[in-house]
């Protein structure tokens, strides 16, 4: 995953310098008193000293009103370090420079940036007002920079990129920008995922959920640009959102204390935990593993607590609920419904999806299973128009990984429809997720057919391999029919009439 900067406003705290990967670092750190007056200013030429900071973007001051609040801080700042400082505006100096008052005391390093709130990602901005160029792309100069190395990286025939994470989405044009950047530079395969840091993103949260592959719930800018007693139920629609249109949410932020502490707050340890409970896909870890102390410990914690959260997580509660949260099911979504209404009801202990781009898969995964996912990926090879030879497969099972309760599998290269599935089932065993006579549902497309299947099937005695004597099968219009004919008291996409051979 490639995380852009994006419109981030640094203060300019020093001549600039790199650092040998190529991040941009400024020099001076500074001491800010409680009270003490500040000038920001957006003069190009302006030179950094303890009352004034000259900003990189160069129409700051005219975003900026009497009584904003302006968080400055380091890079990925977790507000638990001292490293962050909240700055009032008092009055507007003139068309460059802006002063404020220093309401806490701050030690600046490193790379410090701006947030204004109820401003953030400078919004109004975004909107491109192109008349007078006061736009901030989406993408900088230095995303597109190093976006167009990785390029290069793809067309020597590694995919290098699985998603982009793209910083301060406001609005479901900027995601079409990044795409088309992303389409232009050949890397087309590589899914977005639509950081969620404002308020201008939350009132255009439909659309922007729409567009995008998935969302990141950018909770430390969020929370600076939200009423904190808003949060949590804010965090719990956005991620009921995201789990109804069965796309990948991940949340940010959720250890701060561990960058320099090797043990969470009660308060953290809860948090995560109610994340996992939410509904969220993933965490990300971002200062308590860049600059934390204690890195690897950070890592094992968060997994522990979630894996602990995963045992108490009601599938059945949330199959329920995003199924009400849905209006219409397609044939795909019911099929994915179904797979899992079988799986359940037939105690299966795996759910195997064979897909070729992994959508299937996702959509059965949308319905957390209590089981494993196993999304089977069938490799292609295919010509293009210059009649170079492409492979694809490798790349969509390492997308699948992003999704809660999906793991990704490569088919072995068979034309045989038994003998992937054979191979997948006993991979399976040997990884001890199928055992002896367990059952096993698989969702897939047979040769020749546009109608999904399900197949029902169970391991022999052994706990090695399937047992061919013991196989259903279901498609589309049999469930239909299963459906219609169970108003005695089946419920839509009950197993009635499929049973094990």
């Amino acid at each position: 995953m490639v995380d852009t900067a994006g419109p981030e406003i640094f203060v300019k705290s020093g001549d600039p310098e790199t650092y040998e990967n190529g991040w941009p670092k400024w020099g001076k750190a500074t001491t800010v008193k409680m009270g003490q007056t500040v000038v920001i200013t957006d003069l190009q030429t302006a030179k950094f000293s303890q009352a004034r900071w000259p900003v990189t973007f160069e129409h700051f001051a005219k975003m900026c009103k009497v009584g904003d609040n302006i968080t400055v801080g380091r890079y990925l700042s977790t507000g638990m370090e001292g490293t962050s400082v909240t700055l009032q505006v008092t009055k507007i100096v003139d068309e460059h420079d802006v002063e404020c008052v220093a309401m806490n005391d701050a030690e600046l390093n490193g790379l410090i940036t701006l947030f204004i709130k109820d401003c953030h990602s400078f919004a109004d901005l975004l909107l491109h007002d192109k008349e007078e160029d006061k736009s901030l792309p989406i993408l900088s100069a230095r995303d597109m920079e190093i976006l167009k190395v990785l390029a290069k990286i793809k067309n020597q025939g590694s995919d290098c990129i699985d998603f982009l994470s793209l910083s301060y989405t406001s609005n479901k044009g900027q995601i079409i920008e990044a795409r088309q950047a992303l389409d232009a530079l050949g890397l087309s395969s590589a899914k977005i995922m639509a950081k969620v840091e404002s308020k201008k993103a939350l009132s255009n949260f439909e659309s922007i959920l729409n567009a995008a592959d998935g969302i990141i719930i950018s909770r430390g800018n969020l929370g600076i640009d939200v009423s904190v007693e808003m949060f949590p139920m804010l965090q719990k629609a956005l991620v009921q959102a995201c789990n109804a249109a069965g796309k990948p949410v991940l949340a940010t932020r959720v250890v701060d204390s561990m960058t320099q502490s090797p043990r969470p707050t009660r308060a953290e340890a809860t948090d995560i935990s109610n994340a996992v409970i939410d509904g969220v896909d993933g965490i990300i870890l971002g200062a308590e593993t860049l600059r934390g102390l204690f890195p690897v410990l950070c890592v094992k914690t968060v997994l522990l607590c979630a894996r602990q959260a995963e045992t108490i997580f009601d599938s059945g509660q949330h199959y329920n609920s995003v199924m009400k949260r849905t209006d219409f099911l397609t044939q795909l979504e019911s099929m994915a419904s179904s797979t899992v209404r079988v799986a359940d009801k037939i105690q299966a202990a795996l759910i195997v999806v064979v897909t070729g781009s992994g959508r299937t898969a996702r959509m059965v995964a949308k319905y957390r299973p209590n089981v494993p996912v196993i999304a089977l990926t069938v490799p292609r090879i295919r010509a293009d128009a210059f009649n170079r030879w492409h492979y694809s497969g490798r790349h969509q099972a390492r997308q699948s990984m992003i999704v809660r309760g999906l793991y990704p599998m490569l088919a072995v290269g068979s034309t045989d429809e038994g003998g992937i599935l054979e191979d997948c089932v006993e991979r399976a065993a040997g990884l001890g997720i199928a055992g002896a006579s367990e059952n096993i549902v698989i969702l897939y497309n047979p040769p020749g057919s546009e109608v999904p299947v399900i197949k029902l099937v169970s391991m022999d005695r052994t706990g090695k391999k399937m047992d061919q004597r013991i196989q259903s099968s279901m498609n589309f219009a049999a469930m239909q029919n299963n459906a219609a004919m169970g108003s005695s008291g089946s419920e839509s996409g009950d197993t009635s009439g499929v049973h094990l051979a």
